[in-house]
């Protein structure tokens, strides 16, 4: 774990399109530079700034974009210390950062590559900044800076979204097409088209996301599975090993290094 995380929320006028913003740093005298990028299943967009120190004169290492995916990854990158990151919805690209979320979907690459120019301006602003406060506030003024405010969202599509989410992904997808009145065919492809995922495989990462952010302990697997709607304790270890690459007890012993 880091020794020092934090999440902080945006703006009021990004909420419904940035999730929050989060620090993440490790003890350069205790803990040796992380050189392995560790990704899993996720329903958001990463833009990652990693550095070799906090504070006064950080060294950027690199950028990353890491797409919404259905899959865990390990990237080997340069060892770095200090994580700042911005936790886009899927569905805030084409507001944000002017492409689908189809087209970010599985990707992992620089922010130069989505950005281009812009994203060398963004970059030379936060390495100048010291101060993470400072720093969250360069990057609420560049994306209310690229707000297209003629770009209407998928009202059921949002709404969908939302009911995905507050169920941590328990939801029958036909009942949830009929709730948005479509047939299942058409919910599919507008939810496709809105988060990047089809709706069956996102409301699975929902969940998964759900057990990963709950910090439970739970006495047994098969306690776990029944509490969070898996068939059995080997569906849960499957969809958990699937989503972060690890099992359970390996991913959490992982989390605690």
């Amino acid at each position: 774990m880091p020794a020092f995380y934090q999440r902080v929320p945006p703006v009021d006028s990004l909420k419904h399109l940035i999730s929050h913003y989060w620090i993440a740093s490790w003890d350069a005298e205790v803990s040796a530079p992380i050189s392995t990028y560790y990704t899993v299943a996720n329903t958001l967009t990463e833009i990652t700034f990693a550095f070799s120190n906090a504070g006064l004169n950080p060294q950027l290492l690199f950028t990353a974009v890491q797409g919404h995916t259905g899959r865990a990854d390990q990237i080997p990158v340069s060892g770095f210390n200090h994580l700042l990151g911005v936790s886009l919805y899927s569905h805030a690209l084409p507001n944000l950062v002017g492409c689908s979320p189809l087209e970010l979907n599985g990707q992992f690459i620089s922010l130069k590559d989505l950005l281009w120019n812009e994203a060398d301006w963004l970059t030379e602003k936060i390495i100048a900044e010291p101060f993470i406060s400072r720093q969250i506030q360069i990057l609420n003024q560049f994306f209310i800076g690229r707000l297209n405010n003629t770009l209407v969202l998928d009202q059921r599509m949002d709404y969908a979204v939302g009911i995905i989410r507050s169920n941590q992904g328990q939801d029958r997808i036909p009942e949830l097409a009929d709730t948005c009145c479509l047939s299942l065919k058409q919910f599919e492809r507008r939810f496709k088209a809105y988060t990047g995922s089809n709706p069956k495989l996102f409301s699975r990462i929902v969940r998964f996301e759900s057990v990963v952010k709950s910090g439970r302990i739970w006495n047994t697997y098969t306690e776990a599975a029944h509490e969070l709607g898996y068939h059995d304790q080997a569906h849960f270890i499957r969809e958990f090993k699937s989503f972060s690459g690890l099992s359970p007890k390996d991913f959490w012993k992982l989390s605690n290094v």
